[in-house]
């Protein structure tokens, strides 16, 4: 069968429905901020009240399961979670079949199908639609990524640092690899599940691996057919809406930043309605391809003009429209803020790494030639109770040797060569590099790592060190280890410290620290605005997409870890109040 004609008639459909659709997209997001958000959040807060913590984080996380009470709630809300998640992605496959089907149908109706289901989130069965939704992530991120699940994705830093290791690319494309196929085995396992009265979510997936075999590439054929044909729709258009706001910032530029709200609020409406589209299309897609015998039923040609009575749709539209204008006016207000431009600081990671090896002197002189405000460099103690500046406790990666660096003397290791993208370089002293750093005049954010083996007065080394040379008021330092921050402080209460953190749910994190650097994963408003009541500084780390430095920049962050400095400083150059509003509008859409 031609792949066209199929998705043709689902498109058709769609079109006679696009009320029913409409309400469908409307209503899930409803539920999800309605229902669904403040039930997670209440017991989030539950979690924390019970173990006293201001947020979870990589090093706290253990803590949550050392209290009954918050292994009950985060047990519950982990079923909260998958429940509402398989409920916007069963609801597009129940909608599609009634409508395949000719069946009648209302929004009672598709809730009771829905409910049906409810009590296997309350076993076993929970737990392996968790592993089945992770199982599909590859493909549910492209499409039917439901609402409570967008931000759930690997972060950056992770997939950075693995491919630095010798092989760790290749085991990245293999895993990807493995869990796209996996994912096209269970493709059918929800529908399977949600329509067929008795069938357990292992049925159902077990049924899809059986149903979906030697038909990969006709389903990778009709999902990459969605997807680029969505991708171009959205393309065109977004385009076609901006248009007009091009037209009217040339010719009448009083009337723009009334337009520039119109035409933003308009683009955020089209983008949240066509994902709804995108998850209904895929859906009624994936139906036909694990029930065959439905393409062959005729689809019933008169429309549903709404899934609810007719005075409540009314008393929706008008809602509707009123949150339309108060969010035109609303986006007015944004895009005609002056936009200055950021005070947030450049800090190179471990120098500037497309120019040199990381942490050497290379590396470092080519962070001042990218224009970095500051040099972020990695320290690990010696054999011999001396600083090196290396980030690995291990030296195969970097110089191929299987040695540690806990068990050579700083003079051993200065001998050492170390290569990265075709770059070779040698291992420094901290007194080299801070010698280097005076003669370019960069300053140094220093991070303490740990191997196990460091002498009790470390921290007091260091620190000795740094007045010695006299930086320890001009240098930042700062570590994972909230003990590295308390320990440096103790020794001299002026030097500024900052604690990163890989993790974090919740609030800012407790610390004695100056600043919080927190990864670009977990950062949000409202930990920035956090910082700023307690008077510490806010960075984040490590941002390399230029979509998140813009973001970043936008958020006025203190200070900006990254691998690429001169992108960074010329993003940060050209963020002003000069931008056109078409600028501004897509700034604020992303």
């Amino acid at each position: 069968m031609n792949i066209f004609t199929p998705l043709k008639k689902i498109l058709n459909n769609i079109q006679q429905h696009f009320v029913v659709y409409v309400q469908s997209i409307v209503f899930l997001r409803v539920i999800q901020i309605a229902v669904a958000l403040p039930a997670i959040s209440y017991l989030f807060l539950q979690i924390l009240k019970v173990t006293g913590l201001s947020s979870i984080t990589e090093n706290t996380l253990f803590e949550v399961f050392r209290h009954p009470l918050g292994i009950f709630a985060l047990t519950l809300l982990a079923i909260i979670v998958i429940f509402f998640i398989y409920y916007e992605q069963a609801y597009y496959f129940i909608l599609a079949f009634f409508q395949r089907t000719g069946e009648p149908y209302d929004f009672k109706k598709i809730i009771r199908k829905l409910n049906r289901k409810a009590r296997f989130f309350l076993s076993l069965q929970s737990l392996l639609f968790l592993l089945y939704f992770l199982l599909i992530l590859p493909i549910a991120s492209i499409g039917m990524s439901p609402g409570l699940a967008k931000n759930l994705y690997i972060p950056h830093f992770i997939i950075e640092e693995l491919v630095k290791f010798p092989g760790g690319l290749q085991v990245y494309v293999a895993s990807l690899i493995l869990v796209f196929y996996l994912s096209l085995r269970l493709l059918y396992a929800v529908p399977f599940f949600v329509l067929e009265e008795n069938m357990t979510i292992l049925q159902g997936v077990k049924k899809s691996w059986i149903m979906t075999r030697r038909k990969t590439i006709r389903n990778i054929s009709y999902l990459a057919v969605i997807i680029l044909g969505y991708g171009l729709a959205m393309a065109a258009l977004s385009f076609l809406i901006l248009l007009p706001l091009f037209a009217v910032e040339r010719w009448v530029p009083t009337a723009a930043p009334m337009m520039a709200g119109l035409t933003l609020t308009t683009l955020q409406l089209v983008l949240f309605l066509s994902f709804g589209i995108l998850q209904a299309i895929l859906a009624d897609t994936l139906l036909g391809l694990a029930y065959p015998e439905l393409n062959t039923l005729e689809r019933r040609t008169e429309e549903n003009k709404s899934l609810f009575p007719v005075m409540f749709s009314r008393g929706l539209y008008l809602i509707a429209a009123g949150m339309f204008v108060f969010t035109v006016i609303g986006n007015t207000v944004s895009v005609t803020k002056i936009l200055y431009q950021p005070s947030t600081q450049i800090i190179a990671h471990r120098g500037y790494t497309a120019e040199g090896v990381e942490n050497t002197i290379g590396a470092l002189r080519a962070a001042k030639n990218a224009n970095a405000d500051y040099v972020e460099m990695d320290i690990l103690q010696t054999k011999d109770r001396q600083f090196v500046v290396i980030h690995d406790t291990n030296l195969e990666r970097l110089a191929g040797r299987n040695e540690n660096v806990s068990d050579l003397t700083l003079a051993e290791l200065q001998e050492i060569e170390v290569s990265a993208n075709g770059f070779t370089d040698k291992i420094p002293s901290l007194e080299e590099y801070i010698a280097v750093a005076k003669e370019i005049d960069m300053k140094l954010v220093i991070e303490i790592k740990y191997h196990g083996n460091e002498s009790e007065d470390m921290e007091q080394l260091l620190v000795e060190l740094l007045q010695k040379e006299g930086v320890a008021q001009d240098y930042l330092v700062q570590s994972l280890e909230e003990r590295a921050i308390a320990k440096v402080k103790e020794v001299d209460p002026d030097i500024t410290t900052g604690y990163l953190v890989a993790l974090n749910i919740g609030n800012l994190p407790q610390t004695s620290a100056d600043f919080v650097v927190i990864e670009e994963f977990s950062l949000n408003q409202r930990l920035i605005d956090q910082a700023r009541d307690a008077g510490k500084g806010i960075g984040v780390w490590t941002v390399n997409q230029e979509q998140i430095i813009r973001r970043a920049l936008r958020l006025n962050v203190d200070g900006l870890i990254t691998n690429e400095p001169s992108r960074a400083y010329g993003l940060r150059a050209a963020f002003n109040q000069e931008q056109t509003f078409v600028q501004r509008v897509q700034d604020l859409l992303e």
